[in-house]
């Protein structure tokens, strides 16, 4: 009798081991995730250094050569950004574009993160995934604004070009160094609740089989008293 209850005991205590076994596997998955996760933001903000910086000297050119332009008393609004286009653009897309290739792949693989992320069930997971969007976003603003400077061969007597060509040119470049601080900040502090949760539940579920080994010792220790009482 006192086997069949220790096998009952270790059977169950066996079931408690393995959930929480599979507990602490998914966490160690979730932890690998955000390690991945942190070091890819890095990486992405480490690899815009150098296109942003190119982004801000071009439109520097540009503002100087519409001052240039107004002293001149030009009618035509974008006159001083054509005339910087048209002597400088080219040269100035061509370098954009060989640090937003560098990015690209970068880019791709937080993409991918941020969607793969939505699978562990992390608390508030829709916070990282928008900073991760915004992050990709700033991306997307460089990618407009190497266009512009490659666009000497555009109609820029038409209205909607003028409307886009203002829009792309009013990106400011200290505007997207901003925006990569705010969203990494955003990711960071929730890396730093995903984590301490993930350590957390890993604590409850090792004490949890402790606790559940203490307890069938001392009751099987307790049901050996009783049947050797029986006995005497």
């Amino acid at each position: 009798m006192l086997s069949a209850i220790a096998s009952i005991w270790t059977a169950f205590i066996a079931t408690l081991a393995l959930r929480t076994w599979a507990r602490t596997t998914n966490a160690q998955k979730q932890i690998e995730f955000l390690d991945r996760l942190i070091e890819t933001i890095h990486e992405y903000i480490q690899a815009m250094v150098i296109p942003i910086q190119i982004w801000e000297f071009s439109k520097l050119g540009i503002n100087t050569h519409s001052e240039i332009q107004k002293k001149h008393e030009r009618q035509f609004t974008l006159d001083g950004m054509i005339d910087y286009i048209n002597k400088n653009g080219k040269e100035d897309q061509r370098q954009l574009n060989l640090y937003i290739d560098k990015v690209r792949p970068i880019k791709s693989r937080l993409d991918a993160l941020a969607a793969k992320g939505q699978m562990f069930g992390f608390g508030n997971y829709t916070q990282c995934f928008n900073a991760c969007t915004m992050l990709s976003w700033s991306y997307g603003q460089l990618e407009a604004c190497a266009m512009l400077l490659g666009s000497s061969h555009l109609n820029w007597q038409n209205q909607l070009v003028q409307e886009t060509m203002n829009k792309i040119v009013s990106i400011d470049a200290e505007d997207i160094r901003r925006n990569i601080q705010s969203q990494n900040c955003i990711l960071l502090e929730f890396a730093r609740e995903a984590y301490a949760d993930i350590v957390g539940r890993k604590r409850q579920y090792l004490l949890l089989v402790n606790t559940g080994l203490l307890r069938s010792k001392a009751w099987i220790d307790k049901i050996k008293q009783v049947l050797l009482r029986g006995k005497e």
